[in-house]
């Protein structure tokens, strides 16, 4: 297995609590990635852990205060790359987006050029264990590098490549 590790600094000045959301009794254990001209692919901790797995440690501001944790999943480039979404041609993918839609409607998108490995490299992960243990809200975005946790979205039900 190849894991590639992210040492994210902690944020300067404050004290870095580890807090556990339990988040809903009905959390999703899978998501859908829908691309254009692609057949739609069931997303699972099962089925990402066969891909390249990628751990970082990442701290943010949340409503709820300072959260950290350890995270393991996969890079969203190698994703994309893996179900063949993007190619070689990572000039063509710029003009593209993923939105990423949780559970209570919450949306994000990144673009691709923020995640292409040649421009922005920004190592965006699409996480199924925090800590050591499956994710107790399903599958969850983790941003290292933002300070607020806006991005670190949970109970993930789709990713839409636009």
């Amino acid at each position: 297995m190849h894991i590639k590790t992210h040492r994210i600094a902690s944020l300067p000045g404050l004290l870095v609590l580890a807090m556990l959301w339990t988040g809903s009794a009905v959390a999703g254990e899978s998501a859908r990635l829908n691309a254009p001209d692609h057949p739609p692919v069931t997303l699972d901790a099962s089925s990402l852990a066969q891909l390249p797995v990628t751990e970082t440690t990442t701290v943010y501001r949340s409503s709820k205060g300072i959260e950290s944790g350890l995270y393991k999943g996969v890079l969203l480039w190698d994703l994309l790359v893996a179900q063949g979404v993007v190619t070689e041609d990572h000039k063509a993918a710029l003009r593209h987006t993923l939105l990423v839609t949780a559970g209570d409607g919450h949306q994000v998108a990144f673009s691709i050029g923020e995640i292409a490995p040649e421009f922005g490299n920004r190592p965006v992960l699409l996480a199924y264990e925090m800590n050591g243990a499956p994710i107790p809200d399903g599958l969850r975005m983790v941003v290292p590098g933002d300070l607020r946790g806006a991005r670190h979205i949970k109970d993930i039900v789709t990713l839409d490549y636009r």
